[in-house]
C-alpha cells in the first residue's frame, strides 16, 4: 500500500554527520542513535521530496542503513 502524502519518516544514517550535512536536511529533525547512527526524521509531503531527500543523501556520500514511515 502507497503512503498518503504528508507523510512522517525517519532516515538512519550510518556515523555522525556534520553541521553541513544537518544544513542540506533544514526540513528534518536531527537526533541521535544508539550504535553510532544519525536520525534524521520529519514530515515528508509527496514523492518527489523522499526522491529528494534520498538523492541529497547520496550526493553526500551517506549510508542509510533504515528508512522508515512512522506512524502519526
Amino acid at each position: 500500500m502507497s503512503p498518503i502524502f504528508p507523510t512522517r519518516y525517519q532516515f538512519l544514517i550510518d556515523g555522525e554527520v556534520s553541521d553541513r550535512v544537518k544544513a542540506a536536511f533544514p526540513q528534518m529533525q536531527v537526533g541521535r542513535s544508539v550504535g553510532g547512527f544519525t536520525t534524521l526524521f520529519g514530515l515528508v509531503s509527496d514523492h518527489s521530496s523522499l526522491r529528494s531527500i534520498m538523492a541529497r543523501l547520496d550526493v553526500l556520500g551517506l549510508t542509510l542503513a533504515e528508512l522508515r514511515r512512522l506512524p502519526d
